[in-house]
Parts: structure tokens; sequence; C-alpha cells
């Protein structure tokens, strides 16, 4: 993205971009964004490669900016235009007030995961930490080095917060013999003890090996591809490492997060 872009981006979040509130925006207002059908065959010409589904583009309170949404896969994904549609920005809005991604957090309430999809969690949830109401699923791969800090991070939650947290053995093709390693757990029954201390044996028995591909898929589906991903009880997830503070926000939502 070239300089001009980042610059307009900048300017944009400046003024106060908000991405919420789209169902009171009124019709008057939402004539201001360019046609659907304009957008989308611009896009299509733009990335003629990707196969999307156009959702919709509503305006933000910025004069001048409409956000995009498009789905590719069964994932959401967001794009910014001007009102002529003419340009689209690809990229991520930054609050500089807050330090906040306001891109990252709309995406995650697109993409949150159903009731439904909740439910399926349980039956794919390799172990657990703790005995509390507050479920938190943690995402993880034995060799991933990060995942063992975001576990690191939610023991210490768990002497602080009625919490229980739920892991999700999702191996990455990128760590050799990760997927043996999960099967191998979940086949000798060797829960969070085995998986902490690098567990690994032959047992590649049938049951483990649908249980790691079935969470595999899941993951898959939703887009998420990244460990260590924490899903919280709104179905609102989160992929990388966060810090105690955000999570405790998405713990006690609307009380004021204390380390």
């Amino acid at each position: 993205m070239g300089r001009l872009n980042r610059f307009f981006i900048i300017l944009v979040v400046l003024l106060g971009m908000n991405l919420w509130g789209w169902s009171a925006i009124p019709s008057r207002v939402l004539a201001q964004c360019p046609p659907k059908e304009k957008l989308q065959e611009g896009i299509h010409k733009t990335f003629p490669k990707i196969q999307f589904e156009f959702i919709r583009v509503v305006p933000s309170p910025v004069k001048g900016l409409c956000q995009i949404q498009l789905k590719i896969g069964s994932q959401n994904h967001l794009l910014y235009t001007d009102i002529q549609g003419e340009f689209v920005l690809a990229g991520n809005l930054h609050e500089l007030k807050t330090g906040k991604n306001l891109t990252q957090e709309a995406f995650q309430t697109l993409n949150r995961l159903t009731p439904e999809e909740l439910r399926q969690l349980e039956s794919l949830t390799a172990f657990t930490l703790g005995q509390g109401k507050k479920v938190v699923y943690l995402v993880t791969d034995p060799q991933c080095p990060y995942c063992k800090q975001a576990e690191a991070l939610l023991k210490k939650l768990i002497e602080k917060e009625d919490l229980i947290v739920r892991f999700l053995l999702f191996p990455l093709d990128s760590h050799k013999g990760a997927r043996e390693q999960c099967v191998s757990i979940l086949c000798d029954q060797k829960g969070i003890e085995g998986y902490d201390s690098g567990y690994r044996s032959e047992n590649q028995c049938p049951e483990g090996i649908k249980k790691v591909g079935q969470t595999i898929a899941f993951m898959q589906r939703k887009g998420i591809n990244s460990t260590p991903t924490f899903i919280f009880m709104d179905g609102v997830y989160l992929s990388g490492l966060p810090t105690e503070e955000t999570l405790l926000n998405r713990l006690r939502p609307g009380q004021p997060a204390t380390k």
C-alpha cells in the first residue's frame, strides 16, 4: 500500500471512524454509497482470481468513505471505497487515540461463531483446565511457542476468574509431526500433562485421528488458520497472543479490567 493510501487511512481514523450501527443508518444516508453493481463489477475486474459473494456496502460516519463486506469461502472480509466507487482500499484501520484495530474488531464480529457452532466445540474439546462458569476455548498446537505463553496467561487468569479453558488441538501443517503428536495425546489419554510435556507415541487410534481431523476441518471452515486462537462465549474469536488486559476485557464485558 502506497504512502498516500496509508495517509488517507490515518486521516479517516483521526476523524473518528465508527464501524458499527449499520441497522440504524437511514436510507437517505445509504444512498451516499456507490451502487452494489458498480462495485461488484469493479472488484471482479481488479481481483479476477478471487471468488466472492458481495454482501453489502454501507457508509461510515466519515464523509466520503464506505465499507464493503464480501464473503470469500465461509469468511467475511472488509474493503473500503470512496462514494463514487472509483477506488478500493484493503487494509486495517487503526484508531490512534485508543490503539484499536477497528477493522479487526469488525472482522471478528462479522465472523463470530453461532450458538450451534459453539456447541460443536464441546465435542471437539481435547481436555480442560479449571472448573469455572466462564468458558474460553484455546485453539492450540503442541509445537507452537506462543501457545505455551497463551496457556501460561490463562492459568494465571484461572486464579482470578471463574474460568474454564477448553483446549482444541489444531496442529499446523508447518509443524512436522504435530498432527501425530496430537492424535497420540488423545489416544493415550495423556491430557494436559502430556500436552505440556511434549508427549508423543506411535498410537494413532481411529478415534484420535477422527477428532483431530474434525477440529482441523472446523477451524478451516471458520477461516481460523493460526495458533493460538481464543474463542469466547459470545462466539467472537481472537488470533494471536493478547495481553492480560485484553482477555480480562473479554471476560468482564462492561467492567473495568484490573491486572
